[in-house]
């Protein structure tokens, strides 16, 4: 009976939904509530058209209308008679007028015309969500890493561990991050991000701490797999709320900052056991391995509460006690540019043409295998390099520690390379592809084994190249679904499901712990499916700009080939009134008196221009 409850509670959405929510307005004051917020300004969502819906003049430019009636202005009329081969690299070049290409420079933080209120806005929500995201990423690879750390400073005699029972464990976590996937998806566009993360993180905090008194290896597997279990909401949210917050132009450069928490997580965890096994060990009768589990338990309690507090929601359910109510409106305003879904309700869960969408998409299929490639690409959480580290028999176990942080550490500098590179050069596909070549090179010298010991630390310490591309690859995902929040909320974690669940097969496949620290197996894998993953990245990258040019319209540009269909009767009429005016290939404007026209400098916050009802 009460599993027949739960479940018409769940199909039924939005009675679900108002429980929670009479729960929430009796909440204390200094517990972020939802803010009612009212907007006066009534957003056309844009939408892609085709050609044959321009329908005239509009306030003296011509616009076009799309299916369900609403209007978007053509702000250029674009003639591809003259395309130079090289803009199939331009990933933007469907997605802003010329004169907006031509004005950004790779070496702005911000894009030009930005104004001081929307950079106010950034910088608090870079503290709200991007940092808040650093701390949390950090907190959980600290409780993720340190089994690894605790399994080479005595846990593995303590517990007497031995095969593959290192393994073993670390799948069963990841089983529990698995089980969490399916319900996210649900839960995502429903819950308060704030709530659903303090959960989780409260969750797995009391199992992190609990670890410490394991005495048998299946006690140590039981509290893993619920640590991994609570751990499974976290990466969903956080990918989701910053897909909510930030355009597609500066969201990796927040995804550095928020996946660099991941890599300081790792090495800290080093470090701290390596501190702890020092200063700590049989004090108060426990070991050191034992009471890292605790500090890291207690630090992961203390973000749990943070991120209570400074999660902001979405800007069109924002739960947020820090942002203003302009704040909040122009944070709308921002994602309705994006052409981001503004709607502050999801539909139903199971509503036919949301799945529909959901699979009858190339992303969803070519995504997924591109994520079950990526997620076994990476070498590390066989803690190969601390098992390698160990077989030398030259370091204590202290040392041992400390050198393993020296991987992470110059991941993080990865990060910043391509996560930095690919927002200010607009070359997303570009810099996940070279983190792959790297990682294909790392992988190949392990896989020959028999090298320089120099060239085997290059080796190792390249190891992280194929997780630096993450903060770009999977906010990609969300911007091709930005349009429909449960289409997008359901296709990216099932994509994330797809790679998430291979790495718990694969593991017991390629990286058995008796065939450490060689692992032949596991590193020609990791450079096999690095070279895979750019053969399937090629080919959506040719599907992204074949949808890129049907879509132009989406963002005001009208596109047509002078060779092939001559000039529309339509430009002819009304290419002087476009408000980015017609341009060719060649990267010229033309003026109303036919003379060429550089105006760069022209509010270029039109790039994608949402218009209101009251202006039509």
């Amino acid at each position: 009976m009460f599993f027949s409850w739960l479940l018409f509670l769940i199909t039924q959405d939005y009675l679900f939904i108002y429980i929670i929510i009479i729960i929430m307005v009796n909440l204390p004051w200094f517990i972020p509530q939802k803010r009612n917020v009212v907007d006066t300004n009534d957003y056309e969502v844009i939408v892609a058209a085709d050609k044959s819906d321009i329908t005239g003049l509009q306030d003296g430019f011509p616009t076009f209308q799309t299916n369900d009636g609403k209007f978007v202005k053509v702000k250029e009329f674009r003639d591809e008679s003259k395309r130079p081969w090289w803009k199939f690299f331009d990933e933007f070049e469907y997605r802003e007028t010329t004169s907006a290409s031509e004005a950004h420079k790779w070496y702005n933080w911000y894009e030009p015309g930005t104004s001081a209120a929307e950079k106010k806005l950034l910088w608090k929500l870079d503290i709200l969500i991007a940092f808040y995201s650093f701390l949390s990423y950090f907190s959980k690879f600290v409780d993720q890493t340190n089994i690894n750390q605790a399994y080479v400073s005595g846990m593995k005699e303590d517990l007497g561990m031995k095969g593959n029972d290192l393994i073993h464990t670390q799948v069963l976590f990841t089983v529990g991050t698995i089980i969490l996937e399916i319900p996210i998806s649900y839960l995502l566009p429903r819950i308060p991000s704030n709530y659903l993360l303090f959960s989780a993180e409260l969750g797995w905090s009391v199992f992190t701490i609990f670890t410490y008194s394991v005495k048998s290896v299946p006690a140590l597997k039981g509290l893993r797999f619920c640590t991994g279990f609570f751990e499974g909401a976290f990466f969903p949210t956080i990918q989701y709320v910053l897909a909510s917050w930030y355009k597609t132009s500066e969201i990796s450069r927040r995804g550095a900052l928020f996946y660099s928490g991941q890599f300081l997580g790792v090495l800290t965890a080093a470090l701290i056991q390596g501190a702890v096994y020092d200063s700590m060990n049989g004090v108060d009768g426990l070991a050191g391995w034992r009471w890292c589990f605790i500090v890291d338990g207690l630090m992961s309690l203390v973000v749990a509460i943070i991120g209570l507090i400074v999660l902001p929601g979405t800007p069109f359910s924002c739960y947020s006690i820090w942002l203003t109510d302009d704040e909040i409106l122009l944070a709308r305003k921002r994602m309705y540019e994006n052409g981001t879904d503004s709607s502050d309700q999801a539909k139903s869960y199971f509503d036919k043409e949301t799945w529909k969408k959901v699979f009858s998409s190339w992303h969803i299929y070519l995504f997924g295998i591109m994520q079950f490639l990526g997620y076994n690409t990476n070498n590390t959480s066989s803690g190969s390099f601390v098992l390698w580290l160990k077989s030398l028999d030259k370091y204590s176990i202290g040392k041992i520690n400390n050198l393993s942080a020296a991987a992470p550490a110059v991941g993080i500098l990865y990060i910043i390379i391509v996560c930095f590179g690919a927002d200010l050069t607009r070359k997303r596909f570009a810099w996940i592809a070279f983190s792959h070549v790297m990682n294909f090179v790392g992988n190949c010298i392990l896989s020959i084994w028999d090298v320089p010991s120099g060239a085997k630390w290059f080796a190792f310490l390249s190891s992280y190249w194929s997780w630096s591309n993450s903060s770009v690859y999977n906010p990609m995902i969300y911007d091709f679904y930005r349009a429909d929040n449960n289409v997008r909320s359901i296709a990216w974690n099932l994509i994330y499901l797809f790679g998430l669940q291979s790495s718990a097969w694969m593991n017991l496949l390629v990286w058995p712990t008796v065939e450490a620290p060689r692992f032949k197996t596991g590193f020609s894998v990791c450079a096999s499916f690095s070279l895979a993953f750019i053969f399937f990245l090629i080919i959506s990258y040719y599907l992204y700009k074949r949808d890129s040019r049907r879509e132009a319209l989406e963002f005001g540009i009208y596109i047509y080939n002078s060779n092939y269909e001559g000039v529309p009767e339509f430009v002819k009429q009304n290419g002087d009134k476009a408000a980015g005016k017609i341009t060719s290939d060649s990267d010229s404007e033309i003026s109303e008196n036919g003379s060429s026209d550089s105006k760069a400098s022209k509010d270029l916050k039109e790039v994608v221009e949402v218009r209101y009802h009251d202006e039509l």
